[in-house]
């Protein structure tokens, strides 16, 4: 499941730390931009890239979100979806701590798979298979084979041991290793919360009479892929591993992999299965649970906005005193247009999303002067309205975004309104457009009608 930004509580200002425990080399940047970029895209693979640079940082330097979103030229949603791929694809792995004041992250690179290992998953070499024509994936593969291979065949192995160059020390020393960092190596797609049915497979072999010890730790991490990127059931495995079984009753995985291409081949029209990103309707219904167990933390976090101080929230906000410019047009908002704190917190921060951080004090008082006149008094019509604006007619609303209890009230609201306020259905605007100008029409022959009793008045 897919996790936006307003699920972790990330906001620009929260702080980040990268870790990565292995030397990135040459070999590593070629898997990457050679066979990862066909699958997740460019802007995935850069951001990995991107990130790299912070691992050498000092710890005690402070890194915010904001130095992402400036550099990058992107908002949190862009960089959440980019994230996504990224830990999908098992290059990085996310880790957050939330306190009263801030959330902390740690983003973790992971050592891309070696050439070999890439091209002996059968999921991503069929992913990549799927992305590329057959000739670019030959190509591809080509290129990391070692042309000039000899066959040590032909040769003896001569190398001297160490006993047989040095002397063996007399005594062992007693060493502290524990804070060298150590090297870690590709461990593969995270499929550990895939379940397949072992138990059912498990009887359907032995009516054959096939013994289940040919279903070892690694053939089952294989049969977890191979069910999972074709999606068979424990009967179509079963047939599948039949095939797949040698004349040593032992089970061949490379007649496995071969075996299962071709049941799917011949069930899906000689079509492979290709790498696709869930749709968000997809995601949503998949965190049904967890955007219920969230109502009760939205309310409150509403019910903070309107008890807190506009100006505490813009310092909260932008992690410094709002200017003495701002604290005058916050109390012009108070008294001339008499809204609460709710909604003039809803307000600032939609206007700051939208302006890229900017408070422009025309704009805001002329949204301030509509939202009075609309009736608008708390901070959830205000939050509603917002979102209403700010998206097409014809989607549901989002979810409203988690909070902690004790986090303050600039907590992010980000990506829902900004994520579509460039997305308004063109027939929509039309028709609000032929709506207003019908309007106009009928108000202007009210205002002639008007003058002309008035006019014949004046004449008489």
């Amino acid at each position: 499941m897919a996790l936006q930004s307003y699920d972790y509580g990330l906001r620009p200002h929260d702080n980040f730390t990268v870790i990565r425990h292995f030397h990135i080399n040459h070999s590593h940047l070629e898997i990457l931009n050679r066979l990862y970029t066909p699958m997740i895209g460019s802007s995935a693979i850069g951001l990995y890239h991107y990130l790299d640079q912070f691992v050498e940082f000092k710890t005690d330097s402070v890194l915010t979100h904001y130095i992402i979103m400036s550099e990058l030229k992107i908002n949190l949603l862009d960089f959440r979806k980019n994230m996504d791929l990224l830990e999908g694809i098992g290059l990085v792995k996310s880790f957050v701590k939330h306190d009263a004041q801030h959330s902390s992250f740690v983003y973790q690179l992971i050592q891309p798979p070696s050439a070999k290992q890439f091209f002996s998953d059968p999921m991503l070499s069929v992913y990549l298979f799927s992305e590329v024509s057959k000739q670019r994936y030959q190509q591809l593969k080509q290129h990391f084979e070692d042309k000039d291979q000899l066959d040590m065949t032909l040769f003896q192995d001569v190398t001297r041991q160490f006993t047989d160059v040095f002397k063996i020390p007399n005594q062992e020393l007693q060493s502290d290793t524990s804070d060298i960092q150590s090297e870690e190596t590709y461990e593969g797609l995270n499929l550990s919360r895939v379940k397949f049915d072992f138990e059912t497979l498990y009887d359907l072999l032995q009516s054959h009479f096939v013994s289940t010890k040919i279903i070892d730790k690694e053939a089952k991490a294989l049969i977890i892929q191979i069910a999972t990127l074709y999606g068979l059931t424990a009967e179509s495995m079963k047939r599948i591993i039949l095939k797949s079984i040698t004349s040593a009753q032992e089970l061949s995985f490379e007649e496995l992999r071969k075996h299962a291409r071709t049941f799917y081949l011949i069930e899906h029209e000689q079509q492979l299965p290709k790498l696709q990103v869930k749709s968000e309707s997809a995601q949503s219904h998949s965190s049904e649970t967890l955007t219920k167990d969230k109502q009760s933390e939205s309310s409150h976090w509403l019910e903070q906005l309107e008890e807190t101080s506009p100006i505490d929230m813009l310092a909260s906000w932008s992690e410094s005193e709002p200017t003495p410019q701002q604290k005058y047009m916050i109390e012009e908002l108070v008294e001339r247009e008499q809204l609460s704190f709710g909604v003039i917190n809803i307000l600032l921060q939609f206007v700051m999303l939208k302006e890229d951080m900017k408070l422009p004090k025309t704009y805001i008082l002329e949204i301030a002067s509509n939202w009075k006149k609309k009736g608008i008094k708390t901070a959830e019509e205000a939050y509603n309205y917002a979102l209403k604006v700010s998206q097409p007619k014809d989607e549901h609303k989002p979810s409203k975004p988690y909070y902690k209890q004790k986090q303050l009230a600039s907590r992010e609201m980000t990506p829902k309104w900004l994520e579509e306020r460039d997305n308004t259905n063109q027939n929509d605007k039309s028709m609000n457009q032929t709506e207003d100008d019908e309007k106009l029409k009928s108000d202007r022959e009210a205002f002639l009608n008007q003058l002309k009793t008035r006019w014949k008045e004046d004449t008489e």
